[in-house]
């Protein structure tokens, strides 16, 4: 659900959550820093003050993931060519979990980024049923208005 925002709006959650992204992920490019922090607003996703830090980056990592599978690997390809979902996030796991680590260098931070990373190349089906993860940012949830459905 993309809300009707005004530029002003805009770019003060796109200063909301630039921050907190440049803070987990230092050495990420402009451009694709402006990307994510477009797809945040478009979620819409802000930083929240009232949530756990951990809640917060776990919801802005999946973005980040989400992100460079789709832009710095060769995912999309795959999936044109046929290969099913998640054999394509298998093929280029190692590809996005390089990037990843060039972009959040610190081992302090990689617990939260592993495991949302991770959590991509679970199927629903593995999952324990029921529960409702907070980092699946596949198109086919089950759960509407999941607002990490960002595939």
């Amino acid at each position: 659900m993309q809300e009707d925002l005004t530029f002003e709006e805009r770019e003060r959650r796109r200063e909301w959550n630039r921050s907190p992204l440049k803070d987990l992920f230092l050495r990420i490019p402009a451009e694709s820093l402006e990307i994510i922090l477009n797809k945040a607003i478009d979620k819409p996703f802000a930083y929240n003050l009232s949530e756990s830090k951990l809640w917060n980056s776990r919801r802005l990592t999946s973005i980040v993931v989400a992100h460079v599978r789709h832009a710095r690997s060769d995912y999309d390809k795959l999936l044109a060519e046929g290969v099913e979902r998640f054999e394509a996030r298998d093929q280029t796991k190692d590809a996005v979990w390089k990037v990843l680590r060039e972009w959040c260098p610190w081992d302090d931070s990689n617990p939260c980024l592993e495991r949302c990373w991770k959590a991509t190349l679970i199927r629903p089906e593995e999952r324990v049923a029921g529960v409702w993860d907070p980092m699946d940012i596949d198109d086919e949830s089950e759960f509407e208005d999941d607002p990490m459905d960002i595939d």
